[in-house]
């Protein structure tokens, strides 16, 4: 039986490790709760930290980056045409402008790797740099618009770094510019009224990376809230289950032993044999893995003393992995084990201890019983044979220690995977 960790309640799992005499605790599982958007004096939505929407936001991210260098190219090829053709403008003025571009591009491709790209502080530097190449023209004394595609690439920049409305006012701002450019130029009213080309592409851009923004939030609040139903569901299944148990062990266990009261090593049977299906389902329910190696092997415990009943095989078992071919032979041979000390140590108790790490599971039996000279040969200990031989098959080992009357040791390890 397969279960997530945390959908069965705490206090219910508290109850039933007590039959062991320890106390067991499950960790609860909770996925990582959703970061609230972060508002500030610019910023209306804040995108660009990790946890938030981080699908969307690297798509809008790699959107401005692709405009901004597209704007750059055109604005270099721009100032180099009116270098080249020796038109009226001073030189020193289109060639800083290239510069200043250039560098900026590179700063913005900077910022977008660094997670600074979303700032208010960028988007703010952004648009001096912008606002004074869409006046370099005027200032190298040409009749030509030099800064091509770059104030456009800002209004992306601040749709990404904020929302709608402080898009709409970049727009507006941008346009004023170049309205009074235009003025100043003596351009005539058909170029000027191509400046609120401006107000178009900060609709545009403000409008759909708000809508994509308002879309990704929805589809994670969306998932959360189908996150939760399942986890409901999951608690409320368990719940049943556990009623299940409870009702079908657990009381049926208690009536037996009340109606065999007076047979103390029936009773003594019946509440170790309790304890010991609570514990492995317990075991089951806490694991992540469909077939959890803890439980295989407390299953393998429970086996051997039901069928010698004198035995009590105490266990400590640490860690836990999914159940692979080699350790299905350790647990065989962990079966072997104890099913020869139960046979032939000639002792009431077995200790049985396991553990999982380092890419390997190492189980060991000892008993304190009659033991044997383990010099002598397989040959005169056939069971160590079949021991050994499945364990070594998949890569493992086996260790068996035992001297006259000093009773028998047996290390079994193979690989997890």
């Amino acid at each position: 039986m397969r279960q997530t960790p945390g959908t069965l309640g705490a206090r219910a799992v508290i109850s039933l490790s007590a039959f062991d005499g320890r106390h067991t605790a499950l960790a609860l599982d909770s996925p990582a709760p959703l970061i609230p958007a972060q508002y500030g004096w610019f910023m209306a939505v804040r995108s660009g930290i990790p946890g938030i929407d981080q699908g969307v936001d690297v798509t809008l991210r790699w959107v401005v980056v692709a405009f901004r260098l597209l704007a750059c190219v055109w604005a270099l090829a721009l100032i180099g045409v009116v270098i080249l053709e020796g038109r009226p403008g001073s030189r020193p003025v289109l060639a800083t402008a290239a510069i200043v571009a250039t560098l900026w591009t590179a700063v913005t491709l900077w910022a977008s790797q660094s997670n600074r790209l979303h700032t208010p502080w960028f988007a703010l530097s952004d648009g001096v740099i912008v606002f004074a190449l869409g006046a370099a023209g005027w200032i190298a004394g040409t009749e030509d618009f030099v800064s091509g595609g770059y104030p456009g690439s800002w209004l992306f920049v601040v749709a990404y770094a904020s929302n709608l409305r402080w898009t709409m006012l970049a727009a507006v701002g941008l346009t004023l510019e170049h309205i009074i450019i235009h003025d100043l130029m003596n351009l005539g009213m058909p170029r000027t009224v191509g400046t609120f080309q401006f107000i178009v592409f900060g609709l545009i851009a403000g409008w759909a990376y708000e809508a994509l923004r308002l879309h990704e939030r929805r589809r994670k609040e969306a998932e959360k809230q189908l996150m939760e139903e399942r986890r409901q569901a999951a608690r409320l299944e368990q719940g049943a289950k556990l009623g299940q148990l409870l009702h079908d062990s657990v009381l049926q266990t208690m009536q037996a032993i009340r109606t065999g009261a007076e047979d103390p090593k029936q009773v003594r049977y019946l509440a170790r044999w309790q304890e010991r299906e609570l514990r492995r389902t317990i075991e089951e329910l806490r694991s992540p893995h469909e077939r959890s190696f803890r439980a295989e092997l407390l299953a393998v415990r429970d086996g051997v003393e039901d069928l010698y009943r004198s035995l009590r095989i105490a266990d400590v078992i640490r860690d836990d992995a999914e159940m692979t071919p080699a350790l299905e032979a350790g647990l065989a041979a962990a079966r072997e084990a104890l099913t020869n000390a139960a046979k032939h140590a000639g002792v009431e108790k077995v200790d049985l201890y396991a553990q999982v790490s380092d890419g390997s599971a190492v189980i060991h039996v000892r008993d304190r019983g009659r033991g044997f000279n383990a010099d002598e040969g397989p040959s005169d200990h056939g069971w160590a044979m079949s021991v050994k031989g499945p364990v070594e098959s998949v890569g493992g080992s086996v260790i068996v220690k035992s001297g006259i009357g000093a009773g028998t040791e047996v290390t079994i390890r193979v690989p997890v995977k």
